[in-house]
């Protein structure tokens, strides 16, 4: 497949060349994966170290590697910004940029080998960045597993927030009800959904849900469908109750392959107090 990011790769390593501040540019990410490779869809990472990070702050840099549609900065991994960039149409491009102690600091501490255990290229070397970066990654994805006590808190969180999002429902809370539905409980439901697919077959979960739809068990996919909902207190109501029942199941799950205590009452305090407030806006008419 044709490199799409080809021009700008070449800029870039051009404009290195003649700036003794650049020194290191670095692709990560899916245009260097043996697995799941890059696609028509797939940006391109990098990470760039320079003594003069605020030269791509402002975004004085990135202009000079083609033309911009949109750009942002955001905060990222080990204390660094990331320059987000859109190039004529559809072509997004990610610059994480460090100072030379930022980066040694994400090689030394670990940091920088969750976004480099995949794959890494270096595009341009002045610091000898070829001899120091093997000696603190290693091209291996290893996932944790959850101790007791985390397993334990992760699900009362998870129950906890149930009976909590039920109750901006039923206040008339919408947006705070649906934020927690489908953005806080979600997030635990992704977390419990990651160790109880490591039970069964010790699949590589990727990380954020990414290409969940591969690796996740099929009857987890069945469920999931029934666990969003749209903007309204109906539905909201309905997608709580499945995606407690789908985190529960997948919790009991994990807790009886990895030996851990399953937190049995929260369990059905939660459900108790969803099933209650259910039947109350059934006789009102409400459900």
């Amino acid at each position: 497949m044709t490199d799409r990011y080809c021009d700008i790769k070449q800029k870039l390593c051009k404009y290195a060349g003649q700036d003794e501040d650049i020194k290191a540019v670095i692709a990560i990410g899916s245009s260097v994966r043996s697995d799941v490779p890059a696609d028509k869809y797939s940006d391109l990472d990098l990470i760039i170290v320079s003594d003069a990070p605020d030269r791509w702050y402002s975004g004085e840099y990135p202009a000079l590697l083609g033309i911009v549609s949109i750009s942002f900065i955001e905060p990222t991994l080990g204390g660094g910004k990331e320059r987000r960039c859109i190039y004529d149409a559809d072509r997004d491009v990610d610059m994480i940029i460090f100072t030379p102690l930022q980066f040694e600091n994400a090689l030394k501490d670990g940091v920088a080998e969750w976004v480099m255990n995949r794959g890494w290229e270096l595009l341009y070397d002045d610091g000898s960045y070829a001899e120091m970066i093997p000696q603190f990654t290693m091209l291996k994805v290893t996932h944790e597993i959850m101790s007791a006590e985390e397993f334990e808190n992760t699900v009362n969180d998870f129950f906890f927030h149930n009976i909590w999002a039920c109750k901006k429902l039923r206040r008339g809370e919408l947006w705070s009800a649906k934020m927690c539905i489908d953005s806080y409980l979600k997030v635990l439901l992704l977390k419990m959904l990651e160790q109880y697919q490591l039970c069964l077959d010790n699949s590589d979960v990727w990380h954020d849900g990414r290409f969940l739809d591969r690796w996740a068990d099929g009857s987890v996919l069945d469920e999931l469908k029934d666990c969003f909902a749209h903007y309204n207190s109906d539905d909201c109501q309905r997608a709580l109750m499945a995606t407690h029942r789908l985190f529960a199941r997948l919790a009991r799950t994990a807790a009886d392959k990895r030996g851990h205590a399953y937190p049995e009452k929260a369990e059905m305090c939660a459900w108790a107090y969803l099933a209650r407030q259910a039947a109350t806006a059934v006789s009102n008419g409400q459900l």
